[in-house]
């Protein structure tokens, strides 16, 4: 019996799925465990982003997946390698997170990305939020709010393209 198999692009919520085409016609769909979120990281000071990926790899269905310390660099990779979701300082060394996110949303408007900052925190979110930024955390929040606020945006953003599908259907 000869089997194909197709990934589709469900989130971890009910468990990634991989559909399966049996002869006959029948399809089936089974969940696969080892399949996880995959976060990209933009953090220019390697403590905080050794921080921000610890946080992120104790979760189960989390992953990172990449990591950059400036926007530049961060584009192309994250053009590459298609994350689920992108979490980036604004305040970066060399380049601008608002100028990152301002460039994803240009490239890649599906892709969710969630600003962080520690500086001015209100003053940001409104920037951040203004240049495109699905969610925002404050870095004094900590590793569970961080989680929480990534969880809450991809919820949100499956919310939004179960939505975009359902209206042409």
């Amino acid at each position: 019996m000869k089997v194909q198999c197709q990934q589709t692009s469900t989130l971890p919520d009910n468990g990634h799925a991989r559909r399966i085409q049996r002869s006959g016609g029948r399809t089936r769909r089974a969940v696969i465990r080892s399949m996880k979120i995959r976060v990209f990281v933009i953090e220019d000071h390697p403590l905080m982003r050794r921080s921000l990926v610890e946080a992120i790899e104790r979760e189960a269905d989390f992953t990172v997946c990449g990591q950059a310390e400036d926007a530049e660099e961060a584009f192309a990779t994250v053009m590459s390698v298609r994350p689920d979701i992108v979490l980036t300082d604004i305040q970066l060394k060399s380049s601008s997170g608002l100028d990152f996110i301002k460039a994803i949303r240009a490239h890649a408007p599906e892709l969710p990305v969630v600003a962080t900052t520690m500086f001015d925190v209100q003053r940001t979110e409104r920037l951040a939020r203004a240049a495109g930024a699905s969610a925002f955390v404050a870095k004094q929040d900590g590793p569970g709010k961080l989680i929480e606020v990534v969880r809450d945006s991809l919820k949100k953003d499956k919310a939004r393209r179960e939505r975009g599908n359902t209206k042409g259907a």
